[in-house]
This record gives structure tokens, C-alpha cells and sequence, in this order.
């Protein structure tokens, strides 16, 4: 009897509202399910931990290595413990206060997971440095919004599905030595900032053409929210809403007026200008960003390509929509010529030959010493072939850049990467690296052990 009594209310209810079946569908389909069972660790068995032979893992692995010993150093010199302890205080809830401790997570668990921590490089034994970067992870999932007080936490905000997006993919790698708090939490934040994309009031964005701010490594961020969740929780009752918005943001990242209105190429299972309502890029690759032609905003491109490791180390299938445009970013960095005027002198290419440096064609509001993001693009150009035909391949670049790092690195004993006055711009800039040079490691290590996944329609 109370189940009639209650379905009747309910239709009552939904006549004097207006609300449909449809209506009460699309709610519970988009509903925020938060359940840690739905995450499948990863199945570090299934690959060869340490650097192996290959001469790039080997090279890439010193850099991390650094980075990992200035970062786990950076913890203690950053951050107070609460009152018991247990966590690190984070007082910013912007990106200068979370997105670095993601970042710094995301490098030593990597460093950690992947075999190739050394405890003479590092200076601290393995366990220490699991005991602090587990505690880092849950110490910035506890002050998400969805995990504390919704005025004092982060989230929900122009920038936070990057950080989610981080923090997931750190916290997923080391679940083994996460406590059960720590994994709900991590969950939630995750689920909770992927969601956001499902929203009726979510419209990927453009740019108008004109402006000099496009939507490009804006909409390439949002898609790792939802690259990871899917990697993570392969059987959540909304990852196939996710791969769904996740190529859509991935193509759309980068795509030019030309692809929007011609490119009939499939992939994910429907035609380039079918899944676009604008576009992002200029018909050679490039962007514009804080008012100028932008090459760091290009090299972003590298967040979708990021898929090609989540969904790796998930053993599923790596979306076809990842590697869009990719290429054409990598020959117009290599290749497209900037005359000066009205560029600035000397013009040429914004790689240069034989040179770990670029050339900025309207300068940069960063810095001219940030070698990695570079170095994480030539990571994928040269293991999906890109530089066929190329007099200078990605490797000889990669190489180049990475000597040019590890000779930073070695002016410090801590293993930082920058002298003062080489990125005093960005107070993260040290994790930033941290966040680069990983993602360069895990596609290089995977590829080396043939361990990366198929490219396919992941929509089927």
C-alpha cells in the first residue's frame, strides 16, 4: 500500500510540475554515482618496472628522478600538518594552491609506480616517499568542494577539472597506498568535476576567430577529467557519456575552420565537422592566447594525448580522437615559417635546428627556459612516427632538450630546474615541470615494453 500511495504522489507531483518521464531519465542518467567499486586498480603486473634499455626511458627517467627529489623535499617545505596530523594544510584554493601539489603527486607516483625510484637519488626511503605523497593526495581531495565546506573548498571553477584530473590520475596510480577516506574522497572529486560536463548547461567552447583567447587548452584539460574517469572506472553508469564529451572536446581542442566545415574524416564513429560547432585553431595549427600567437598554448595539445597513458595503463582501447591535429601541430612547429615583419626578428620556425630552444614569433609572457613541454611533444611525435621525412627527427630534439634539462638540473643540488630569474612568472613553474616530464616518461616507458593500447572508435 505505501508504494502505491507513494507512486501516486510521484505522478501528482510530476503532472503539477511539468516534469516528464524524459525529464526524471536524463536526471537520474546524469545523477552524480559515487562509488569506489567501480574503480579498477591498475595492473602493474601486467608491465616491466624499472627503465629498461631504451636510451629515451633511460634519459627521461634521470630528469623525473630529479624532479621527484626536489618535489618530495617541496611537501615539507611547503605545507603545516593539521592538528592530528594527518594532513598537509592547504590555505589557496586556486591554482597556485592546488595545482601544484597535483602536479608533484602526479611525479612521484609515477616515479614510485613505474619502478625506477631510487632511494640514494631520492635521498628517502620508497616507504617515506608512498607515506607523503598518499597523504599529498588525500590532503587535496579533502579540501574539494564536494569533500568539505562548499565556500572554503576548491572546485567547480575555470581550472578545477585540470587539477581533479591530476589528482585522480596520482591518486589512481597509488590506490594501493591509499586508506579507504582517501579513495571515497578521491572518487567524488573526480566524479563530481566529470559530471559537470554532462550538464545541460555545458556548451563546449569556441573561439570567435578574432579574440586572442582560444578555447583550445581549455577544452583539452576538461577532456582529461573525462579520459581519466574512464580509464579509472571503466564500468561507471556514465562513462559512455564521458568518452562521449571527451571526443568531442579532444576534436574540437584543436580544430581549424577548414575541419568544421570540411573535414569528413571519422573518427569515434562520426565525421570531424559533425562533431564540431566551431573551432579553436587557425588552418596551420596555431593558436592565440593572451593576445598573441602562442606556441605553449599549441604544445597543450599534449593534454589529449594523455589519453594514449590512461587508457594504456586501463588496457583499454586509446580513442581515435586523441591524436587529432597532433601531427599538424608538430610540422607547423617544425616546419611553418614566420616571416619578420610583422614577426619578431629573426623569424624562421619556432623549432629551431639543432637547438633545445624556440622561437617565440610574438614572444611569450612565460618563459624562454621551459624546454619540457617541447620535450613531452617530441615524446609522442616520435613514437607515432610523425617526423617521416623529416631531415631532423623528434628524437634528435628530444635528445637535445633532454641534455639541456639535465644540465639545469645539475646547477642544483635539490634538483630543481630553474635558477631565479629563468620562470619567476608562474609560482608552480617547478611542478609544472614535474606534470611535463611525467607525462613524457609513461607514453616512452609503455611504448618501450609495447605496452601501449590499440587506437580505435572507443564509442562502440
Amino acid at each position: 500500500m505505501k508504494s502505491k500511495i507513494s507512486m501516486m504522489s510521484l505522478f501528482v507531483y510530476m503532472l503539477i510540475s511539468g516534469i516528464s518521464v524524459l525529464d526524471l531519465a536524463v536526471a537520474a542518467k546524469t545523477a552524480t554515482v559515487v562509488d569506489i567499486n567501480y574503480v579498477v586498480p591498475i595492473d602493474w603486473d601486467r608491465f616491466e618496472a624499472g627503465p629498461g634499455g631504451d636510451k629515451h626511458v633511460r634519459q627521461c627517467s634521470e630528469i623525473l628522478l630529479n624532479v621527484a627529489r626536489y618535489n618530495i623535499r617541496w611537501i615539507d617545505k611547503t605545507f603545516k600538518l593539521n592538528a592530528d596530523k594527518s594532513l598537509y594544510v592547504h590555505e589557496e584554493m586556486n591554482e597556485n594552491g592546488i595545482r601544484p601539489s597535483c602536479c608533484a603527486a602526479l611525479a612521484l607516483a609515477t616515479t614510485l609506480q613505474t619502478g625506477i625510484f631510487d632511494e640514494k637519488a631520492m635521498g628517502v626511503s620508497q616507504e617515506q616517499a608512498r607515506r607523503k605523497t598518499a597523504k599529498l593526495i588525500k590532503s587535496v581531495a579533502a579540501v574539494h568542494k564536494s569533500n568539505s565546506s562548499e565556500k572554503k573548498g576548491w572546485g567547480h571553477s575555470w581550472q578545477s577539472r585540470l587539477w581533479s584530473a591530476l589528482l585522480a590520475h596520482a591518486g589512481w596510480m597509488l590506490w594501493d597506498n591509499l586508506d579507504s577516506q582517501a579513495r571515497e574522497m578521491l572518487v567524488k572529486q573526480l566524479v563530481v568535476e566529470t559530471d559537470t560536463l554532462l550538464a545541460d548547461d555545458y556548451k563546449v567552447p569556441y573561439w570567435d576567430g578574432i579574440s586572442g583567447d582560444t578555447k583550445a587548452e581549455e577544452n583539452s584539460w576538461n577532456a582529461m577529467a573525462a579520459h581519466v574517469a574512464v580509464g579509472m572506472m571503466p564500468k561507471h553508469p556514465h562513462v559512455l557519456d564521458w568518452k562521449r564529451i571527451a571526443s568531442e572536446l579532444m576534436i574540437s581542442s584543436y580544430a581549424t575552420k577548414k575541419d568544421w566545415q570540411e573535414n569528413t574524416d571519422v573518427l569515434d564513429g562520426k565525421a570531424v565537422k559533425d562533431w564540431l560547432k566551431g573551432y579553436n585553431a587557425m588552418n596551420n595549427g596555431a593558436v592565440k592566447n593572451h593576445d598573441i600567437l602562442h606556441p605553449d598554448y599549441m604544445v597543450a595539445i599534449c593534454m589529449n594525448l594523455r589519453a594514449y597513458v590512461t587508457q594504456s595503463l586501463a588496457g583499454g582501447v586509446i580513442p581515435e580522437s586523441s591524436s587529432f591535429n597532433s601531427p599538424l601541430i608538430f610540422r607547423t612547429f617544425t616546419s611553418y615559417e614566420w616571416h619578420s615583419p610583422p614577426y619578431k626578428a629573426p623569424g624562421g620556425t619556432i623549432y629551431l635546428p639543432d637547438r633545445p630552444g624556440v622561437y617565440y614569433p610574438q614572444g611569450t609572457d612565460w618563459s624562454v627556459h621551459d624546454y619540457a613541454q617541447f620535450y613531452l611533444l617530441d615524446s609522442y611525435a616520435h613514437i607515432l612516427n610523425w617526423d617521416k621525412g623529416m631531415s631532423q627527427t623528434a628524437a634528435h630534439w628530444m635528445v637535445m632538450r633532454a641534455d639541456k634539462m639535465l644540465k639545469m638540473q645539475s646547477r642544483h643540488e635539490d634538483g630543481r630546474m630553474f635558477a631565479k630569474g629563468e620562470y619567476d612568472t608562474y609560482p608552480g613553474s617547478e611542478q609544472w615541470i614535474a606534470w611535463c616530464v611525467s607525462d613524457a616518461f609513461l607514453p616512452l616507458w609503455l611504448d618501450a615494453q609495447n605496452a601501449l593500447s590499440q587506437t580505435g572508435n572507443w564509442l562502440k
